[in-house]
């Protein structure tokens, strides 16, 4: 077995490396070898360590373009796998639970694994939908183009549904979003605070309920229930 203190290429003798600190001179290593085998070797790894570090960052760039927001960029979790499997496969997922219980970070991780799998995924809210549609209106761009781009993704994620103002307008752009999913056999994945009769519920308080069931009995249809239960972890600091 090579000796520490010598070059594994050469077999060299290496030179010891000090610092100094405090006015005494400190052993911190040996100073790397200049044969050619060692300098070789130093190149390679510095390619391997340049190539991950560019990777990372092309993986970031893709989740910036779908839609993840940094806090959740390296959101995982044991749920994910599964769900997102079975988005390319077709089918939704809705992710109900109270505040706090990690809807948004699973929704995210789910969103990270089909990106890196070549989905083209966007994730977004009613709240930025419903903005982004009443931006166009007498200025660039028009409503059906904001949908449109909602409707060609592979999978939508819709985070907090529910949380917009319960009006007419709103239920019927929520409808438009589903319903193209819907009838297009697109996966969407949401996420709420709602379990899906107290979904109907909100989405009816100011406005028509046939619509509010249509909207969840789409959703129903397609997706898969997951609940998440327990305390908010937000205001208990990350403690169960």
């Amino acid at each position: 077995m090579p000796s520490t203190t010598e070059c594994p290429h050469c077999g060299a003798q290496l030179e010891v490396r000090y610092v100094v600190l405090a006015g005494r001179r400190t052993f911190c290593g040996w100073k790397p070898c200049g044969c050619p085998g060692a300098v070789a070797e130093r190149d390679e790894r510095s390619r391997l360590e340049a190539r991950a570090k560019e990777a990372a960052a092309k993986r970031r760039r893709a989740y910036e373009r779908a839609g993840i927001k940094p806090r959740f960029m390296t959101a995982a979790s044991p749920m994910a796998e599964g769900i997102a499997a079975k988005v390319e496969q077709g089918r939704g997922a809705y992710i109900c639970g109270p505040v706090g219980t990690g809807k948004t970070h699973l929704a995210s991780a789910v969103a990270r694994l089909l990106v890196d799998g070549g989905t083209s995924v966007r994730v977004t809210d009613m709240l930025g939908v419903l903005a982004a549609i009443k931006g166009t209106y007498g200025g660039d761009g028009t409503e059906d183009g904001v949908l449109s781009r909602l409707s060609r993704v592979g999978c939508l994620v819709l985070d907090d549904l529910g949380k917009e103002s319960p009006t007419d307008w709103t239920l019927g752009q929520v409808f438009r979003v589903v319903n193209d999913r819907y009838e297009n056999m697109r996966p969407v994945v949401v996420t709420t605070q709602y379990g899906k009769s107290d979904l109907i519920r909100r989405l009816a308080k100011n406005g028509d309920e046939e619509t509010a069931v249509a909207i969840v009995s789409r959703l129903s249809e397609m997706c898969d229930k997951y609940e998440l239960q327990g305390k908010d972890r937000r205001l208990s600091n990350g403690k169960r």
